[in-house]
């Protein structure tokens, strides 16, 4: 009896193992580039998901709360986070990918109350809403707004539109789509015009410690064979068809 048990023990341990990904990483809710709600879990999602794939590894992608992702990847829970800025690659002292694409920073404002400037000075004083952890540009930052944070992007639209602040400092992209989602939001906000930065988006990856896989450099092999068959643009034209 007890060897049945230890057999059932150890099958069920085997069979536990087989099914762990090869890689775990952390991302957010950040539309169009990574989503639970879109095909394939947004563009980058699925470019990471079929690069890991190209060398022969499974990856396991949680969508979690930004600076909880970045605090769970410092206990050594997760091997990487995706999508990263320069600022937080530095900050988090991660090993980067290549630039997976490049988005656009900028305000998103509200309809009824236009918002003009030519040097950003001019907007000291005024209220910003910030998502909690991300790297934003420090020339930005200090630039003398008053910064306000919340947990994520969508939330500080809605505080927005409630008037709360004056402006979101957000990512074109990513402001456009959660837009979208919400009819209210989309008649009453939108994207200010100008782009104040243009930031490259990375994977970053924890350094590996002895005896551990190189899950940056195995990153870079399956990105290079997509780059290659060319599945890699045609995974970022697939999805860029849906982004509003």
């Amino acid at each position: 009896m007890r060897g049945l048990i230890l057999l059932s023990c150890l099958l069920l341990t085997f069979s536990l193992s087989a099914q762990a990904a090869d890689v775990r990483l952390a991302t957010l809710e950040y539309p169009p580039y990574s989503s639970e709600l879109l095909p394939e879990r947004g563009s980058i999602v699925e470019l990471t998901t079929r690069a890991f794939a190209e060398t022969g590894n499974s990856v396991q992608i949680d969508f979690l709360p930004w600076a909880r992702a970045l605090a769970e990847l410092r206990k050594g829970n997760y091997d990487g986070v995706l999508l990263l800025w320069p600022e937080e690659i530095v900050n988090e002292q991660l090993i980067a990918s290549r630039p997976l694409l490049y988005s656009e920073l900028g305000f998103f404002i509200r309809r009824d109350t236009p918002v003009a400037f030519t040097e950003l000075s001019q907007l000291a004083g005024r209220t910003v809403g910030v998502a909690r952890g991300y790297g934003y540009p420090k020339h930005i930052l200090n630039a003398g707004i008053v910064s306000e944070e919340a947990a994520d992007d969508l939330t500080n639209l809605r505080k927005l539109a409630a008037g709360r602040f004056d402006l979101v400092l957000l990512e074109q992209q990513v402001g456009l789509h959660l837009l979208s989602r919400e009819p209210a939001l989309q008649k009453s906000l939108a994207w200010q015009g100008q782009t104040l930065a243009r930031i490259p988006l990375f994977v970053g990856f924890a350094p590996p410690k002895p005896g551990q896989p190189d899950w940056a450099g195995v990153y870079a092999q399956g990105l290079s064979a997509l780059f290659a068959n060319g599945e890699y643009l045609r995974i970022l034209q697939k999805h860029s068809q849906a982004i509003p």
